[in-house]
């Protein structure tokens, strides 16, 4: 055998087992303690590998080590919403996970199955991948459960609104956005957090950014929310939005407790008839609606986060 090809096959082997070296050393321990919940080394381990897959980069110590902090994080908010979804005995819905684990596979271009067979040939544990789906979707039910009563719309100033920007506008805008989402704290951990996500941006792209940093449910789909009409945001988004170009990513936008980033994908203008008006008043309620169980969502994760004992073990 060529003396140069045996020597390739020793370097990989040794690189490899370095990896698993870095993991050998926490195997079966406890990263953390979250109330009644632990993070163990294995999950840790597992959370690193399913956002380096579903960004598709590649399994080296740098990756790893870039992504470590964020999977901790990650994993501590999951114990938390799991602890609350199980004391108010919420479940997902078994059609909304179908969904998503539908529309994720297509992204690589298989089916469920496939999807779940690709994820134990890289070494994932899929069942808690899909137990971490499961208690986003029942998290967020718990959500709409506990505020839906708060979420209280004017009709007659959505008519109103409505009714203006018809007056004043002959075409409606809709925008195809993608989003990071990131909890805002301190002002010095929201500079940090702020340019880590900015570099991140740069050095492996927007849509591989969100699925390692964003909190929000839109991060496993790399961001991508899918087309919105201008009715449908906020008048801060829609500022930041109507002055970006096809491609351009926002500053960072501060809400109450978090802080985002906006890519644009796309554009265009769709004319108000008849047929669409309905369906512009609707958007407009949905998008007033989810603001607001976003920000609730927000509030009641960072509620239970400060009422939580959280533990990290060396």
């Amino acid at each position: 055998m060529n003396k140069r090809f045996i020597f390739i096959i020793f370097f990989i082997f040794c690189f490899v087992l370095k990896i698993d070296e870095s993991y050998s050393t926490i195997t079966n321990k406890i990263v953390a303690k979250v109330d009644n919940q632990i993070i163990s080394s294995y999950e840790l381990k597992n959370k690193i590998m399913i956002i380096l897959f579903l960004s598709k980069k590649q399994l080296n110590q740098n990756n790893i080590d870039k992504t470590k902090n964020f999977a901790l994080r990650s994993l501590i908010d999951n114990k938390l919403k799991k602890n609350e979804v199980i004391n108010n005995k919420i479940i997902a819905d078994k059609k909304d996970v179908k969904n998503y684990l539908g529309a994720l596979s297509a992204n690589f271009n298989t089916n469920i199955e496939g999807f779940e067979k690709l994820m134990n040939q890289n070494g994932i544990d899929f069942d808690l991948f899909l137990d971490e789906i499961k208690n986003e979707y029942a998290w967020q039910r718990l959500v709409f459960r506990l505020y839906k009563d708060k979420i209280v719309l004017n009709e007659q100033e959505v008519i109103d609104e409505l009714n203006t920007f018809i007056a004043n506008q002959q075409d409606l805008e809709t925008f195809e956005l993608a989003e990071i989402e990131i909890f805002s704290g301190s002002t010095e951990e929201n500079i940090k957090n702020i340019s880590e996500i900015q570099n991140q941006i740069i050095e492996i792209g927007f849509n591989d950014t969100a699925v390692k940093f964003s909190q929000s449910s839109s991060a496993l789909n790399g961001g991508n929310i899918g087309w919105v009409n201008s009715k449908s945001l906020s008048q801060n988004i829609l500022n930041t939005v109507e002055n970006l170009k096809v491609g351009d990513i926002s500053a960072p936008i501060f809400q109450t407790n978090s802080i985002i980033f906006l890519k644009l994908l796309n554009k265009k203008k769709e004319t108000i008839n008849n047929i669409n008006v309905e369906e512009v008043k609707a958007n407009i309620i949905n998008g007033k609606r989810n603001e607001l169980l976003g920000l609730f969502s927000n509030n009641y994760l960072s509620i239970v986060k400060n009422k939580a004992f959280i533990k990290f073990n060396e």
